[in-house]
């Protein structure tokens, strides 16, 4: 084994590294997410995420969404989630006032 051998050895075990500290950020960014909810909240975060995202493409599709004042936008928001939160399959999640209103803020600010 020579000199340059040893340098590559090298040169990959950085890059396992490198890819190592990637996914552990990935991790600790999810780790971050998930607790910006309601502890009560945690165990249904993936439905929640799941309206999160149908709501943003609802906005993304209609084509007059910022006609709307932003008054109107936070109803059409609240009154979506509210139509989510009572089908069944959503039954288990259950969010207070403020905290559906600290949902329709986080998707206008996302808008």
């Amino acid at each position: 084994m020579g000199i340059s051998d040893r340098f590559k050895d090298d040169k990959k075990k950085s890059r396992k590294t490198e890819k190592a500290e990637k996914i552990e950020k990935k991790i600790d960014k999810k780790v971050e997410k998930k607790s910006a909810y309601p502890s009560h909240v945690q165990a249904d975060l993936d439905m929640l995420e799941d309206i999160e995202c149908m709501v943003l493409n609802k906005i993304a599709y209609t084509p007059v969404w910022f006609e709307f004042t932003g008054k109107e936008q936070r109803k059409l928001i609240k009154d979506y989630l509210n139509a989510r939160l009572a089908l069944p399959e959503n039954a288990a999640l259950v969010l207070t006032e403020d905290e559906k209103d600290a949902f329709v803020t986080k998707i206008l600010a996302s808008v």
